[in-house]
């Protein structure tokens, strides 16, 4: 998870991953043996192998957030989330809202009520840290927040 992070988070405060398909195997294997039929169906109707393995690699690429990792990691100043194909990070400053979906949160950014480049979800995992790490988040958002305010207040 180091090469993610650069020269200013390297006091981290949390970091965790979440792999649903680890966490819930048997849901693995059901989505396994499903998108196996799917891509079945697709090759016994086309006759075509290249149609198939299309559909079998579009409906992995589709739930890749379930089958490979995320990690999360949180610092003084930013959030850094790491899906399996891409980085996205969020400073805590520029947080607007944060909503509780359960398994995972979602950040809003300052003024970007429709844009989706502006929203950070922060998956959470399943288990006994759960709340630990929700509890973590919300409590460094409220800190942030309480930041802002004071500098508005202040100048």
């Amino acid at each position: 998870m180091s090469d993610i992070l650069d020269s200013s988070t390297k006091s981290l405060s949390q970091q965790w991953r979440c792999w649903p398909a680890r966490d819930r195997p048997f849901t693995g294997l059901v989505a396994c043996v499903i998108i196996m039929l799917l891509a079945g169906a697709v090759l016994l109707a086309t006759g075509d192998w290249m149609w198939g393995s299309l559909a079998l690699m579009g409906m992995f690429l589709a739930l890749i957030g379930f089958f490979l990792p995320t990690d999360v990691a949180l610092s003084d100043t930013k959030i850094i989330v790491r899906e399996p194909l891409r980085v996205r990070g969020m400073q805590w400053d520029s947080i607007q809202a944060c909503k509780d979906g359960g398994d995972a949160l979602l950040l809003i950014q300052h003024g970007s009520r429709r844009s989706r480049q502006m929203r950070l979800v922060v998956p959470l995992g399943r288990g006994q840290f759960t709340q630990v790490r929700k509890h973590a988040i919300e409590q460094l958002c409220m800190q942030c927040k309480q930041v802002v305010a004071t500098d508005t207040v202040s100048s």
